[in-house]
């Protein structure tokens, strides 16, 4: 039997049949070289920012332990005993109006005129009353403080302010004194918080320099939540779906 012989234009037409088969294959091959690369800078990227989060989680528990911490020490401070009071006490006339026996003024054998003079001559105030409110109406940022806390007899301090937000009454005044005792790189993670409802007592601690630590710590992690939602978001507007991926890229 006699085999069969192709034609020049059936060898021409098979020829070119396997070269595109051939092309074909190889744009395959490139494209899920191309895949697997992308794939593998995104698993990159992915460990990155995790170990940035990771970062700055720590640090901000790093924070918040160190105002526990302070809070914890300065709660457990030795403190002496006081002095007991002396039995049988009585005033005469030549130690007219003297302190009571065991107060911390304790002045037997000066007379009140005796004891105020001594007092004013050493530049002592038995009150600090009169001198904290003369020293917050000197201070330079009063006359920008809301009323309410310019009628205060002493400068504000954070913890008031927070507490002083759950109250719906004061809470745009004391958001405006809270603007004022914290620095400004915290002042648009406030503004968001304010503007959700937040109270921020969670960032409450016993001394205002942990507090605004504490206010730091939370901008710095709130920074970086912004900046991951905006990354992923203009990724998955660039990068096709995994469904259609498959779909493109099927043989």
């Amino acid at each position: 039997m006699k085999q069969h012989q192709l034609t020049p234009e059936q060898k021409s037409k098979i020829e070119k049949q396997e070269e595109r088969r051939r092309r074909e294959r190889r744009q395959r091959e490139d494209e899920y070289c191309r895949r697997i690369e992308r794939l593998r800078r995104q698993i990159a990227e992915a460990r990155k920012r995790r170990q940035r989060m990771l970062l700055l989680f720590l640090l901000a528990v790093l924070a918040m332990q160190e105002s526990i911490l302070t809070a914890f020490t300065r709660s457990f401070t030795y403190r002496p005993d006081p002095a007991p009071g002396l039995k049988d006490w009585t005033p005469s006339p030549e130690n007219d109006y003297a302190p009571r026996g065991g107060s911390d003024d304790y002045c037997d054998g000066y007379s009140r005129e005796q004891w105020s003079r001594m007092l004013d001559e050493r530049g002592i105030k038995p009150s600090r009353k009169a001198e904290l409110q003369e020293a917050w109406k000197a201070d330079p940022d009063h006359e920008h403080f809301p009323q309410r806390y310019r009628e205060w007899g002493y400068r504000p301090f954070l913890g008031e302010i927070i507490d002083e937000l759950k109250a719906e009454y004061w809470r745009a005044d004391a958001f405006a004194a809270l603007k004022l005792l914290t620095p400004t790189e915290v002042h648009t993670y406030l503004d968001e918080g304010y503007t959700a409802g937040s109270t921020f007592r969670r960032c409450l601690a016993n001394r205002d320099a942990d507090i605004t630590n504490n206010f730091r710590s939370h901008a710095i992690l709130w920074e970086e939540r912004k900046r991951r939602e905006v990354e992923e978001a203009r990724k998955a507007k660039n990068d096709p779906k995994p469904d259609e991926d498959e779909k493109k890229f099927e043989p």
